[in-house]
Parts: C-alpha cells; structure tokens; sequence
C-alpha cells in the first residue's frame, strides 16, 4: 500500500505543519501501508528568497525535524517514510528528502538533481539522479518535483533525462516529493497528464511484462505569490499503458492506494 499525505503547509510553521500531518495520519496503524510519502520540503514551506530567509530553517540529514518526524512516523506505522526537508552540509545547501525504513533508521538522503528557480535562491544541485535497491521494495528511485522537467528548462524537452535514466536502471518504484505549481486550466487533469507525458519513456521502452509505480505526493495552497496544484497520485506504467491508479485532487488527505 503507498500512501500520500497532501495538506497545505504555512510557511515557516514547521511544528505547526507537523501537527497537521500527523492528524491527518493519526488513524492509520501499522500495516495500513507500507510507503507514505510527504511533498518537497513537506514542513518549512518552499517559496524562500535567500541563504539568509532560509538559514533558520536548514537541517541535517539525522537529526533534523523533518528527518526525526519521518523517524517517529516509520516506526509508529512500521513502514518506510519519505519527507522533503531544507538541507544543511558542511559544504553548502540542498533541497533533499529522507528515506527513513520500519525501524526508524535513515536509509537514504537523496539530493534534489534539477533545480527550480526558486531552488537555485539558496540550494545547490545534487549530484545526479538515483536508483537504489531497498529490501522490501525492490529498486527504488527518488525525485523531488523539478527533476523530472527538462533541465533548467533548455534542454531538449523529449530528452526526459529522468525518466530514461529510470528506464536504464529498470527501477521498480519512483517515489517524487512535489511543490508543483496549479497550472491556470483544470489544474488536477492537466498536472496528472503533465507528469506522464514527462515518465512516457518507461512505457515506450518498458519490457513486456515490466511495472514501473509512480508516486508522486504534492502540495496545495497559496505561499508567497505560489499556488500549488495538488494531484498526488499513483500511476501504474507498463509496456501497455499508463494507468492512474487513484489520486487526490486539490483537497487535503491521504492518498491509500493498493498496488
């Protein structure tokens, strides 16, 4: 079962944003899922305008908030937990999301690759995309929301860096934190379609036979000027077809959905 928690953060509120997601979980126990994952740094808000505006929000990437949040919930429900948080190095800034197993130990923090904008204010690029094999899950890749987009939107819009990369490294599970941007018509259909003509290699080039799940957990709500588009959903990709498998629309919720 993968889950999606969708709410509207209030930026800068990260004990606040916390509280409502766990409220919206609050009901689920272990063995109700086995991934839940949060949007693109699900806690302090996204819209930041500087290193300085940020500062007080960076984490590490064991001890933070948002890493310890995600710690707690994995136990709690006994699953794995993906969450976007603010990351701090010592040699600079990232926009990241932690990979927390059952038992509340860190498996993995992946680096956004591709950087939006408003990103590119106070983070640095990660140092590429990734495919990992989880046990459990089998090989598991992470995006956070831009990745998937042409890079810094000059290259080749048909390169679909990060889908052919996921098609090379015939990754089972995609796993994508959001703070997608509500497009101005029909803004959950548009999202959905838009995500998958973006994934459209790993049904072109997929093997007979082979499934590729794609989850992808947004926001919704205004920040900043920002309104985003909701549409957290689970595509199931084959050979054969692209199949919406459930998905939110621009509610909060939690998205349960048997794969």
């Amino acid at each position: 079962m993968k889950a999606c928690c969708q709410f509207d953060p209030k930026w800068g509120q990260v004990e606040e944003n916390m509280q409502t997601a766990s409220k919206l979980l609050e009901t689920y126990k272990k063995e109700d899922m086995d991934i839940l994952l949060l949007p693109e740094m699900a806690f302090t808000g996204y819209v930041f305008k500087d290193v300085q505006e940020i500062s007080p929000f960076l984490e590490d990437c064991e001890t933070g908030p948002s890493v310890m949040w995600a710690k707690t919930q994995a136990i709690r429900l006994e699953c794995f937990v993906i969450v976007g948080y603010p990351q701090k190095t010592d040699q600079c800034n990232y926009n990241s999301i932690c990979c927390v197993d059952p038992k509340g130990r860190l498996l993995h923090t992946y680096q956004k690759a591709f950087l939006y904008e408003t990103d590119e204010n106070w983070a640095e690029e990660g140092p590429g995309f990734v495919s990992t094999d989880i046990e459990g899950l089998g090989k598991v890749g992470f995006g956070i929301c831009m990745d998937i987009n042409p890079y810094k939107f000059k290259s080749d819009f048909y390169a679909c860096e990060f889908a052919n990369y996921h098609v090379q490294e015939k990754t089972d599970i995609i796993l994508c934190s959001m703070a997608w941007l509500k497009s101005r018509d029909d803004p959950v259909n548009s999202t959905i379609r838009y995500w998958a003509t973006r994934l459209l290699p790993l049904y072109h080039k997929a093997e007979p036979g082979q499934h590729t799940i794609f989850v992808a957990c947004n926001r919704i709500g205004s920040e900043r000027g920002s309104e985003f588009a909701g549409a957290s959903c689970v595509l199931d990709i084959t050979d054969e077809h692209i199949t919406i498998l459930d998905n939110l629309k621009r509610n909060t919720g939690v998205l349960v959905v048997e794969v």
